[in-house]
């Protein structure tokens, strides 16, 4: 079996391990504010799991360090911008007015918690460690791109979603995340990024979708051109 063929059914293993322990939650009887921190208490132990199997103690050092939280802040101001922009897009051309806009007024500190711990888990499926073992054989850009289409087939389990018109934005939302937490080599910046989707995204219409997709794209030119530029640098080493 090639090293990319093994990559990529990695990716698939994780993803069903990742179903199989949210759908586990469901058949135990523990209090709903519990399920979220059980949930993620299990996707640290298959992350441990995959340091040890695939010996990623330099990357887990490196993308998991406490150092780059300062990563944190920058990622929900920018998932903010991102989660915000068809709002401000409409109320600058005139079709929502302030009146418009709703607000969660059932906001408290324990739906706060319950939301940073959701956020947590999601990451820890969807950008786990064992992304950078799958980094070995494949491009950041490939996994981006395949982590962007299962994160979006996997809300597709959800019947209370218009797959035609959230489709576009779980796509680019969750290549977007993955390309970032390679490019800056953090998990920080994902978990705030995320952080915002779950407590802003009230439009998930192409607006927002073409917002991910631009921002995407932009990171994808400069992947390749890091890329580029440390093929020069073995280049004149050489």
């Amino acid at each position: 079996m090639s090293s990319k063929l093994k990559s990529y059914l990695i990716i698939i293993l994780y993803l069903v391990i990742g179903l199989a322990i949210v759908g586990l939650t469901q058949f135990i009887n523990i209090p709903d504010w519990v399920n979220p921190a059980f949930i993620l208490l299990l996707f640290v132990v298959v992350n441990y799991l995959s340091v040890r199997l695939f010996n990623l103690k330099t990357e887990i050092r490196n993308f998991w360090t406490i150092r780059k939280v300062y990563f944190f802040p920058i990622g929900v101001l920018a998932g903010g911008f991102i989660a915000a922009s068809p709002v401000l897009a409409g109320l600058l051309t005139g079709s929502t007015t302030f009146g418009q806009l709703a607000f969660d007024t059932n906001f408290t500190g324990t739906s706060a918690v319950v939301t940073f711990v959701i956020v947590i888990w999601e990451e820890l499926w969807f950008r786990g460690i064992f992304l950078n073992y799958c980094n070995r054989s494949l491009s950041a850009i490939n996994i981006s791109l395949v982590i962007g289409l299962l994160f979006m087939l996997v809300h597709s389990i959800n019947p209370n979603i218009d797959l035609l018109k959230t489709g576009p934005t779980l796509f680019f939302a969750g290549a977007l995340l993955t390309i970032v937490y390679f490019y800056f080599k953090t998990i920080w910046l994902s978990i705030g990024s995320n952080l915002d989707k779950h407590w802003l995204f009230g439009n998930e219409g192409y607006l927002g979708a073409l917002v991910l997709a631009i921002l995407f794209m932009l990171f994808v030119k400069l992947t390749l051109n890091r890329e580029k530029s440390v093929i020069d640098k073995r280049t004149d080493l050489n």
